[in-house]
């Protein structure tokens, strides 16, 4: 009988171990399933931040990017002005010296020297 005892309070031991090692293993897990999720929840929040700084850089750079397109065309316009009015005054030149001899006698004499200088130091980036 107490050979039997011994054996019952054996398994009975061995049960307890085993349950302690069941819940001892529960636990570790559920202390690493723990850490892993505040792991995910920081690595959540740095890319929720990256992400909203990343939206306010792309919504600033397509506000610069409407702002230089106007400008472009703002410029583009301002250039077919210019370009039709020097084009207006060409042709009304012409004009001018096909209709009228005097005009074109005129236009045809030399610029003088000291006009011409003040051209030129114009055209080379003087004031």
């Amino acid at each position: 009988m107490t050979q039997l005892r011994l054996i019952l309070l054996g398994v009975l031991a061995i049960t307890f171990m085993g349950l302690g090692l069941v819940a001892y293993h529960y636990k570790l897990a559920a202390r690493d399933a723990t850490a892993a999720k505040e792991a995910a929840e920081r690595n959540l929040a740095t890319a929720l931040q990256v992400n909203a700084e990343n939206e306010k850089t792309m919504t600033a750079l397509q506000n610069e990017k409407a702002s230089a397109d106007k400008l472009a065309a703002e410029l583009a316009e301002e250039v077919d002005a210019a370009n039709r009015t020097t084009l207006s005054v060409a042709k009304a030149l012409a004009d001018l010296r096909a209709k009228d001899a005097d005009v074109d006698a005129y236009l045809k004499q030399p610029v003088p020297p000291a006009l011409r200088g003040m051209y030129d130091h114009a055209a080379r980036g003087g004031h």
